[in-house]
């Protein structure tokens, strides 16, 4: 009984853990988001390359969650914990259906600047051939 209440204790720490990188991941989407909003891409290799971290601890952190809860018994958990254990899975769904939001917007706006720039490069594009044009036209004003 001992093992599966120290299996249980580190299972809620791991899932506090969780939701901790979660919410760090949508805080760092958010500042790059507010950035998007305002046709800024610098950092964008450096947001998925912090992303990509996060996730990478995340991932590490449901491999223990996992391993912890193989030998827990459902019946053993008491109502303290399984509504502690429903709050703190309710939360997470809540961060990670923020981020599904941000990165929606995020990508919108990297659509928006992709559609423009291509629109530019064919305006550039009709503008060199109209140059070329001109200066092969005969000269009719002799």
């Amino acid at each position: 009984m001992l093992k599966e209440e120290n299996n249980l204790g580190t299972i809620i720490t791991l899932l506090k853990e969780k939701n901790t990188y979660l919410e760090t991941f949508l805080e760092v989407s958010e500042r790059e988001r507010k950035a998007f909003k305002a046709r800024n891409f610098d950092n964008l290799e450096a947001l998925y390359a912090i992303r990509e971290d996060i996730l990478q601890n995340i991932r590490s952190l449901d491999v223990r969650i996992e391993r912890y809860s193989r030998g827990l018994k459902h019946e053993t958990l008491h109502s303290e914990e399984k509504d502690l254990i429903k709050k703190l899975m309710s939360h997470k769904q809540s961060l990670v259906n923020s981020i599904m939001a941000q990165d929606l917007v995020m990508l919108s706006c990297v659509e928006n600047e992709k559609s423009s720039l291509i629109k530019k490069m064919g305006s550039v594009k009709d503008g060199r051939r109209l140059l070329k044009a001109y200066r092969f036209m005969p000269d009719i004003v002799d």
